[in-house]
């Protein structure tokens, strides 16, 4: 599923990073890869916030609706 509608609360893998190269290795640096685990914190209008190891990232409705995750 992607990310954008993934439940709140509940962790999950990143299954798949569908983005251009400039965002998939923006995206690397900050810590999200295929594989690595992340949750869903919140989602307002679609713009989410999301854990990352010990971080919270903010990202738009556009690069989350690109990311597929597999929710335990």
């Amino acid at each position: 599923m992607r990310l954008i509608i993934a439940p709140i609360g509940k962790q999950g893998k990143v299954v798949k990073i569908d983005t251009d190269e400039k965002t998939k290795n923006r995206l690397q640096n900050i810590g999200i890869i295929e594989g690595g685990n992340i949750t869903l914190m919140q989602s307002n209008f679609g713009d989410v916030i999301v854990k990352v190891r010990d971080c919270r990232i903010a990202m738009n409705k556009d690069v989350a609706s690109k990311i597929t995750v597999e929710v335990d």
